[in-house]
């Protein structure tokens, strides 16, 4: 997940600029820190963090060690033991105070930052933390000779991405400290069959708040202990992950102390967030904040091992507009998302908000007739517009998920140039009827056509669990036919957009006819031509031709496989199968 387009990072520099310029007169100043050097074991201080609203709560730490957790410049951890009567409360160091930072006042007398609570150890009370050095996590700001004057203590830690990770160096590491960062993704605003799809797409560590108030809420001041969130939407629908901040410089905020995806140069959105809770589970050592994120206020620039970095101010973001409606019921649901333009999670973050309006104008599975458009707006090209009919004898709601998805990865992951959209829009209908017909036979009225000129194409379809059905095709006779008596073939433009599986409610409960993309890391981008556009707009239009509701129309030699022949639509109903073949005479 390190791909991205020259013109992004070009874009994203002018956007870090102009937060500069944005930043507001109150900007925060930073805290006095206290180098690696001068912290001792035996040391007492005070965390920073919220576990309820947005109010700043404290707790006691004690430092136990300086430990080295890694091979590269820094990569030292503060060891510290978490006390007091709010750990008996959360149950321990919670997923979502990565980054509550912690002070101890010196010999003047002056509170100074350490570091963040980055890690847990899972311990049997859960509070044995890891504290990621400040000045690690100022390397992000300063480059990396900041990091020479870090010591390297001998004694050894581990680090692992996740608790599965952390038993393996356990078994392999006997007695050693494993650490694993305090962070989940968090999700609000979706509906309940997408969640396992979710988890799935994400890990098993998305929370959903349910009980997350809705409507605007307050603005929060980014300062040291507040709640923040590196988030991916933003809206009615939110996703991110939770965490605290660490530090602040003006305009730069520093949190988490560990990575969030680890892909350096990001263009995440800056987030504040309220927190509903934290749910207690300091057996499992798996406590964690339950929340939803607030309102943007900047971008996540930097995604490092040491943290996450900031700047308040303007976001560049792609809006998502989502619309559906079920003519069965007479329902429907619209929504309008920010999604930040990281490459190669917009087409998961589409293929969210594409379904959950749909789901919400459903409400439930069920047979019928879907029919999709989406119209893409991205730099350098005209409007992507695509259209397609989807029919279900069971679940019709979730045949195009993935769809769209697909279509962004052409745009963020291809050999030619990176492209990421600046706005999507996605309307959906669904017919309580299942519009579907296999080819039973076709004839052309006119025994003779002519090249380049109109015709016309008229289907008998046997229509699904009814009776036949005539359906007349307009299409243009291709000049490359040779003159004479020419047999054509009549066969479906795609056989992808029916499913007669009747509806698995075991499935429907369990999430799983909800999938969700994940793209692959991007490839490196390849250097541009004078028409940029045009050659990725190519690849955009092989990926968008599996036209369900038409037929393809083959002339002599011409193979179905390799996308050749004539497409012809057939006005809304999905061909599913099928053949004919018609004779005409071409002049």
């Amino acid at each position: 997940m390190r791909s991205h387009a020259r013109g992004g990072r070009r874009a994203l520099a002018v956007a870090i600029a102009a937060a500069g310029a944005w930043a507001p007169s109150a900007a925060l100043a930073a805290d006095p820190v206290m180098p690696l050097a001068d912290v001792r074991v035996g040391m007492t201080g005070t965390a920073y963090t919220v576990v309820s609203g947005t109010d700043i709560v404290t707790f006691p730490v004690t430092v136990l060690d300086v430990v080295r957790a890694g091979d590269g410049p820094g990569s030292s951890l503060i060891v510290i033991r978490a006390e007091g009567p709010l750990m008996d409360q959360t149950g321990g160091i919670a997923q979502g105070m990565s980054g509550s930072p912690v002070y101890v006042t010196g010999a003047d007398g002056v509170p100074r930052v350490i570091g963040a609570i980055a890690y847990g150890q899972g311990d049997e009370k859960n509070v044995i933390g890891g504290i990621t050095p400040i000045e690690q996590m100022l390397a992000m700001t300063r480059g990396k000779a900041q990091l020479s004057v870090v010591r390297r203590p001998a004694t050894r830690a581990y680090v692992a991405a996740d608790r599965a990770g952390a038993r393996r160096l356990r078994r392999a590491h006997p007695g050693a400290r494993v650490f694993t960062p305090l962070m989940r993704w968090s999700a609000s605003g979706i509906s309940p069959r997408l969640v396992p799809a979710l988890r799935r797409a994400l890990g098993p560590g998305v929370q959903v708040d349910a009980t997350a108030p809705g409507g605007v809420r307050p603005r929060v001041d980014l300062r040291p202990g507040a709640s923040l969130a590196a988030a991916l939407i933003s809206g009615p629908v939110t996703l991110g992950a939770v965490g605290t901040v660490t530090y602040t410089d003006g305009p730069v905020v520093l949190g988490f102390g560990h990575p969030f995806l680890d892909n350096g140069p990001s263009h995440l959105l800056l987030s504040d967030a309220h927190i509903t809770t934290v749910v207690a589970a300091p057996i499992k050592g798996e406590s964690y904040k339950l929340g939803a994120l607030g309102n943007v206020q900047g971008t996540i620039v930097g995604d490092r091992h040491d943290g996450v970095m900031g700047r308040v101010g303007p976001a560049p973001a792609v809006t998502i507009s989502s619309f559906a409606r079920d003519e069965g019921r007479g329902t429907q649901s619209s929504m309008t998302n920010q999604v930040a333009p990281q490459p190669e999670l917009l087409p998961l973050a589409a293929d969210l908000l594409q379904l959950e309006p749909l789901l919400r104008a459903r409400d439930g599975s069920g047979r019928g007739t879907l029919s999709v458009r989406y119209t893409i707006h991205a730099p350098g090209m005209a409007p992507i517009r695509y259209r397609n009919v989807y029919a279900a004898e069971g679940d019709v709601t979730t045949l195009a998920s993935g769809r769209l998805g697909a279509i962004l990865s052409v745009l963020t992951d291809n050999p030619v140039r990176q492209v990421v959209p600046t706005s999507i829009s996605i309307v959906q209908v669904i017919r309580p009827d299942v519009r579907a017909g296999t080819i039973v036979a076709a004839r052309v009225p006119s025994p003779v056509v002519h090249r380049g000129r109109p015709a016309r194409l008229v289907l008998t379809l046997k229509m699904w669990r009814a009776g036949t059905k005539r359906v007349v095709v307009p299409f243009r006779v291709p000049r490359d036919l040779t003159p004479g008596r020419v047999a054509l073939r009549v066969v479906p433009n795609s056989i992808d957009g029916f499913d007669a599986t009747p509806a698995d409610l075991a499935s429907t409960l369990n999430g799983e006819s909800a999938p969700l993309t994940v793209a692959r890391p991007g490839r490196a981008p390849v250097a541009t031509a004078v028409r940029p556009g045009q050659r990725v707009a190519r690849l955009v239009k092989a990926a968008t031709a599996d036209q369900h509701d038409a037929v393809r129309i083959l002339g002599p030699g011409q193979d179905p496989d390799r996308r050749q022949g004539l497409v012809a639509g057939t006005r809304g109903v999905v061909i599913a199968g099928g053949r004919a073949v018609v004779r005409v005479t071409v002049r």
